[in-house]
């Protein structure tokens, strides 16, 4: 589809035929402004007539009276050419015939530094010819462009109607132009080179883009169009796949429920129902280990968790691709997903999760955080089904206590976490705050200042953590009589003994680690205690 330009115009035989002189200093691609219509101008203020993009003829018979005082004429030629430039007209041509020199050099002069092309046309021109041929093609051009656009729609049109696939759409993009078009979603964006690109966008969520890479012999305004047109195709089929996959995910959610809450069904009967509900080959694992995943984020609302579950679906499904693994995962919670995994002799659990973590932090970009609990192996799927809760109760701790120490490890066993892990769980339960506050409520009493606090804190927990009295006193640098007189001290501020009462020490010793688990929260639960006894 060829538009009318400029450049079009001026190479015509009937202009050339003419003898046009350039008089003006255009913009380089001033040649390839679109022609939007040929005007015969006879007036010297064109304003209100012109809406733009014309390309102007005239005689400047207006200027001939002007023009026999060279001031004059100069200025009048000025304010002829600044009036068509305001309208935005794209160029002018002027015939000026032997015997009105005084016109010629008035235009010359006034459009010596014009951006817009202005020609004088020294020669007779056939005004009523020229616009006729223009304006042919000027709607034989639009007339193409109407049916071209006709053309493309009903053609991604009909794909999103059939459920095309992406591909298919795609395909026929690279059809319609003529180059190829290339579709990225958003997780799969490069860096290559791009000449043009149209970003895919369902509501104010960006799925990807549809980019061409190389040079596009078509018009720059098709490619744009097909492009326009391809991406909503593709938005339409994504969305439309993404339906499908939902579908397949609840009824997955809802086999992974059964199995939590204990089943009847037979190993084999969970191998059938599992290989089915992910159209899965038939699985000969080693063994089967459970997994449960579990995301978080600042200001993460529930829709936005379950996005995020949906994407760590994704990423699995791609990186059992990846690994050659079936993967059998579905929500379970908001923010959870479950995963029954079948171990081979060269599966590594720790190749999955890291991939996992790794692609899944991509997509995410920095916005939410994963972490794993892994339960112990099975002989069968039905034995690791039966452990998933429990392994949610790991991933639950490894939460907690990630979010507590700032750890990046990707996953945690229960062996990973011990006593750290329960205290981390249980940090924001009000029975465990009471029992710190209980615990350690004397010491902040003798102490004003957070700073003396923390610093007898220190001592205690060399106390009920040193092996004997001759080893702490080397740790804390003091003699034995110094030592027990402190120790007298602490005691007294507690308001309890340390020394003969193991049951005590080790009391102590808990509400110390569950305090260290979080110390900014549990001192203000200490203080809002001891205000509120006063």
């Amino acid at each position: 589809m060829q538009h009318i330009t400029v450049g079009r115009v001026v190479a015509l035989d009937i202009f050339q035929s003419a003898a046009p002189e350039l008089v003006s200093a255009p913009d380089p691609d001033a040649d390839n402004e679109p022609v939007r219509w040929m005007h015969i101008l006879e007036t010297e203020r064109p304003e209100g007539l012109l809406p733009g993009g014309e390309f102007i003829l005239t005689t400047a018979t207006f200027l001939d009276q002007a023009a026999q005082a060279t001031d004059d004429g100069v200025t009048a030629a000025n304010r002829f050419l600044d009036a068509v430039e305001d309208t935005g007209a794209v160029a002018v041509a002027a015939e000026i015939l032997a015997g009105r020199q005084h016109v010629v050099e008035a235009l010359k002069h006034a459009a010596r530094q014009r951006r817009v092309p202005v020609y004088i046309l020294a020669q007779r021109t056939r005004f009523v010819e020229l616009t006729q041929y223009v304006h042919e093609n000027i709607a034989a051009a639009r007339l193409q462009e109407v049916e071209t656009d006709r053309r493309i729609h009903e053609a991604f049109t009909n794909l999103s109607v059939g459920s095309a696939s992406t591909d298919r759409i795609v395909a026929e993009a690279t059809a319609l132009l003529g180059c190829p078009v290339i579709w990225e979603a958003t997780e799969h964006e490069s860096t290559r080179h791009v000449v043009a690109e149209h970003r895919v966008v369902a509501g104010d969520e960006v799925l990807g883009r549809l980019i061409i890479s190389q040079h596009c012999p078509t018009e720059d305004s098709l490619v744009q169009t097909v492009l326009e047109r391809a991406s909503q195709a593709v938005s339409i089929s994504v969305l439309a796949q993404r339906s499908q996959q939902e579908m397949r995910r609840s009824i997955a959610s809802s086999l992974f429920y059964q199995l939590r809450k204990g089943t009847e069904l037979s190993d084999q009967e969970i191998l059938w129902r599992l290989t089915e509900t992910f159209s899965q080959p038939p699985v000969q694992a080693v063994k089967w280990v459970p997994l449960v995943f579990r995301i978080w984020g600042a200001d993460a609302t529930e829709d936005k968790l379950n996005r995020w579950s949906g994407i760590l679906l994704d990423t699995l499904d791609d990186v059992g691709g990846v690994l050659k693994l079936p993967v059998f995962a579905a929500r379970s919670e908001i923010g959870v997903v479950d995963m029954l995994l079948p171990l081979y002799a060269s599966t590594t659990i720790s190749s999955l999760i890291e991939s996992t973590r790794t692609r899944f932090n991509a997509r995410l970009r920095g916005q939410g955080q994963l972490i794993a609990g892994v339960g112990s192996a099975s002989d069968t799927a039905k034995g690791a089904a039966e452990m998933l809760v429990k392994t949610a109760q790991i991933a639950q701790a490894a939460q907690a206590y990630a979010s507590s120490t700032g750890t990046q490890r990707v996953y945690f066993t229960a062996k990973d976490l011990g006593l750290q892990g329960l205290l981390a769980t249980l940090q924001d339960h009000e029975q465990m705050r009471a029992f710190v506050v209980t615990e350690l409520a004397g010491l902040l009493k003798a102490h004003g200042s957070r700073q003396a606090f923390d610093h007898q804190l220190n001592f205690l927990e060399a106390v009920v953590t040193a092996e004997n009295k001759a080893a702490l006193a080397r740790a804390v640098h003091l003699s034995r009589p110094a030592l027990y007189a402190r120790i007298n001290r602490l005691e007294q501020q507690l308001g309890y003994s340390l020394t003969n009462d193991p049951e005590q020490r080790t009391a102590t010793h808990l509400a110390l680690l569950a305090y260290r688990s979080n110390p900014e929260s549990m001192y203000a639960v200490m203080i809002d205690s001891a205000f509120s006894e006063e």
